[in-house]
């Protein structure tokens, strides 16, 4: 069974990204978007209680192919924590 479904936009995969993410090909991504966790405790939840460290943002840039872009939302308040750990990863930061 392939670790994705074919849609036509192209490959959707259900589960952890992180997980997810390591089945990719490295530089075969054209661009990352994504509304991760803002480590804000959103009612209560515990998925919520961090923003993603650089594991994360450094699996976002292998799979990325060269000049790929990434795309991050955060929260206002967290939002710092989130940038750090990207550039941290080896992303430029061009505008926020």
């Amino acid at each position: 069974m392939k670790p994705y479904y074919e849609t036509p936009l192209g490959k959707l995969y259900h589960g952890d990204c992180l997980e997810k993410m390591k089945d990719i090909e490295s530089e075969s991504v054209d661009a990352v978007v994504t509304d991760p966790p803002y480590g804000l405790e959103f009612m209560g939840k515990h998925w919520d209680k961090g923003v993603p460290g650089i594991e994360f943002w450094k699996e976002a840039i292998r799979i990325l192919k060269p000049g790929g872009h990434l795309l991050s939302f955060s929260g206002t308040r967290t939002y710092h924590r989130m940038a750090t750990a990207i550039e941290d990863a080896g992303f430029e930061i061009r505008d926020m």
